[in-house]
């Protein structure tokens, strides 16, 4: 896995206009993806949400790999939605109310442009520009915005359209990777680069991408699909998010290990697994021309929809891309979100090997626990002997 690979998924992805609820034309984006390959079985729910399913190798199972087709299903999830706007009502002329869809800041936006896509049109669609010139609170709660377009525009917008702030959709410079939504279409396209190394290698073991929908306005898809009863009980899962800098995590130091947010402790067996395959992906880089990086963080600022999942009693662990300019909210206006591109690398060959660990997560956590407990054991005996040599906190007579 390298950035260029990672780049290539990011410009079919990255590139699409997406919000909640309107996330029709990164689900045919991914459609299509599964399409090109066959070893993958994509399948949706009634709510939107994409599953895409990886059962092994069949040549590379049948000749041994049935080890991997015993173990739990390792199942990565990601949303395809971003804060926008939709298409609530049309005021006067050239004026719309459009009603606010998750965290687009609204002390950033007052004269903030945003492009308007219909999805009638082709994703790649020539967005009708417009411009926010009021936000409105309603009696019943939420907040909508106020959007002027051209008059010539003005018919172009109805029922179906949907808005973003008017940002670039994607940028890489070096190793920093700027765009109009790097949360959570960069979570996406580690899903699916995940599944593509997997593809690659032949690896006979099993595993998943779960996409939900409209997770910016209170983890929508993730509720439903938990609740659906349709989940893989036995899976193991781990969640993908881009996750705020503030909270701790650095750009450039690595994917975050992601102990917990808001809300919850994610499962330990699973958090530890991943931090002990980390740990064995840095050893082995050592001394390598390129390095292996991570970090491990509460990541507190927020509630992921590994909650969901840890709520209603899956096994669940998460991991996270630091972000820069968390929901387009710069210093000094709105901006790109930023993320490392080494990051999102080393992110995915973290998925990789944990997917193809001897032992998987859980017993890659379970291995580094009984190197723990050996290390404690000896510590424990040679601490045991002098704490009896010195029974008294005294130093002890010849």
């Amino acid at each position: 896995m390298n950035r260029e690979t990672f780049l290539e998924l990011a410009g079919q992805i990255m590139t699409l206009p997406t919000a909640p609820y309107h996330e029709r034309f990164v689900g045919d984006a991914v459609a299509e993806f599964a399409a090109r390959r066959p070893q993958l079985v994509m399948s949706s729910d009634d709510f939107g949400n994409l599953l895409l399913l990886y059962d092994g190798d069949k040549e590379e199972t049948a000749s041994g790999g049935r080890r991997g087709r015993r173990r739990p299903r390792l199942v990565v999830t990601a949303h395809m939605d971003h804060p926008g706007m939709a298409f609530a009502k049309r005021l006067s002329g050239p004026d719309f109310l459009f009603e606010r869809l998750g965290g687009v800041p609204e002390d950033l936006s007052r004269d903030g442009k945003v492009d308007i896509f219909r999805l009638d049109r082709p994703s790649h669609q020539k967005p009708i520009r417009g411009r926010i010139i009021a936000c409105v609170s309603p009696a019943a709660g939420g907040s909508e915005f106020r959007i002027r377009v051209g008059r010539d525009d003005s018919d172009e917008v109805g029922p179906g359209s949907f808005a973003m702030l008017a940002l670039r959709p994607l940028e890489a410079r070096k190793r920093r990777l700027r765009a109009r939504a790097c949360d959570d279409l960069a979570g996406v396209t580690a899903g699916l680069c995940f599944l593509d190394e997997l593809l690659s290698r032949h690896s006979p073991i099993r595993a998943g991408l779960l996409l939900t929908r409209a997770e910016e306005t209170g983890l929508g898809g993730m509720l439903a699909a938990a609740r659906s009863g349709s989940l893989d009980r036995r899976a193991l899962y781990v969640n993908i998010e881009c996750s705020s800098c503030r909270a701790g995590a650095q750009l450039g130091a690595g994917p975050v290990v992601r102990v917990g947010d808001r809300i919850s402790l994610f499962d330990p067996q699973i958090t530890g697994g991943l931090v002990a395959v980390a740990e064995e992906l840095t050893k082995a880089a050592a001394g390598a021309d390129r390095p292996f990086r991570y970090q491990r963080k509460l990541m507190d600022g927020g509630t992921c929809e590994a909650t969901v999942l840890t709520r209603v009693g899956y096994g669940v662990g998460a991991v996270a891309l630091p972000l820069k300019n968390y929901h387009n909210a710069g210093r000094n206006g709105l901006r790109p979100e930023i993320i490392d591109l080494d990051d999102a690398v080393w992110l995915v060959e973290l998925l990789v090997g944990v997917a193809l660990h001897p032992a998987g997560v859980t017993g890659a956590f379970k291995a580094a626990g009984k190197e723990m407990d050996r290390a404690i054991g000896a510590r424990q005996r040679e601490q045991a002997r002098r704490l009896r040599r010195q029974r008294s906190g005294r130093p002890a007579h010849p």
